[in-house]
């Protein structure tokens, strides 16, 4: 299982806060884990003069694949970012080494959409639910094998072109996944900016913070949120909204609308 992290702030801060961040969520581990948090590829998405800035990396030797990112990425202020540290099961293992296989994923096979996706976890039914879109739809990952989590984002969109509102589709999306899974969702359109979150089952843990300004900071662990973040939650008056401890069985489905 992966980690996921991200935020939506009002004022921007430097990237380079949020790669320290991934750095420290991609080796976290408590001594009940076998493995750690990430390892096995990295990746995010931000926004530079509306337009979006695409970077990740697969697991390269023995290097750290959050500090191949930030050689990737140029030193900068963001205000809205989703990131991603790669830890795949074993039957996505081979795919490692493969950027295409890292997250997060974007959907844009409809007009006036994108959706960014970071998702931790198992999608145990992603071949069935692929199978249930009806219309073409490009997979980054289908270069090398299909992964689980590329199918989340592509389903969502369509969800969201069928139900008359987001809510719906997030609740059909939720209902339609079977496994374990923690998912952040970012839902962008001329229309609306929306961040949503799933959790469903047994995962890597999910901790949500929000403020009176409609700010959100998210990650699947609490610890390296606190160290990195610790001022900026303080400054921000951020309040603790959301924890779910990690192997903790507990339902979310919860979306944030970002009006700024």
């Amino acid at each position: 299982m992966c980690g996921i992290f991200g935020f939506a702030l009002k004022r921007k801060i430097s990237i380079a806060m949020a790669l320290k961040l991934l750095e420290k969520l991609e080796v976290h581990k408590y001594p009940d884990e076998t493995r750690p948090v990430g390892g096995f590829g990295a990746g995010l998405v931000t926004f530079q003069s509306d337009k979006i800035i695409y970077k990740k990396t697969g697991k390269v030797n023995s290097f750290s694949p959050v500090k191949m990112l930030s050689n990737m990425v140029k030193p900068c202020k963001v205000s809205i970012l989703i990131g991603h540290v790669r830890m795949p099961s074993e039957k996505f293992m081979e795919t490692a080494k493969f950027k295409e296989a890292a997250q997060p994923y974007i959907a844009q096979c409809y007009p006036n959409l994108t959706i960014v996706s970071a998702h931790n976890g198992n999608v145990e039914n992603y071949k069935e639910i692929k199978g249930q879109l009806f219309q073409v739809h490009s997979f980054e990952s289908e270069k090398i094998k299909l992964i689980d989590s590329e199918v989340i984002p592509h389903y969502f969109e369509q969800l969201l072109m069928e139900e008359s509102e987001s809510s719906k589709a997030l609740n059909k999306l939720f209902a339609d996944l079977k496994g374990s899974n923690a998912i952040s969702l970012l839902q962008i359109s001329k229309e609306h900016l929306i961040l949503h979150f799933i959790h469903k089952g047994k995962t890597r843990g999910l901790n949500i913070w929000t403020n009176m300004n409609g700010e959100v900071i998210f990650c699947s662990r609490k610890e390296p949120l606190i160290e990195v973040f610790k001022e900026i939650l303080r400054r921000g008056n951020f309040e603790e909204k959301i924890l779910i401890p990690h192997k903790k069985d507990e339902s979310l489905k919860l979306s944030i609308p970002i009006r700024f």
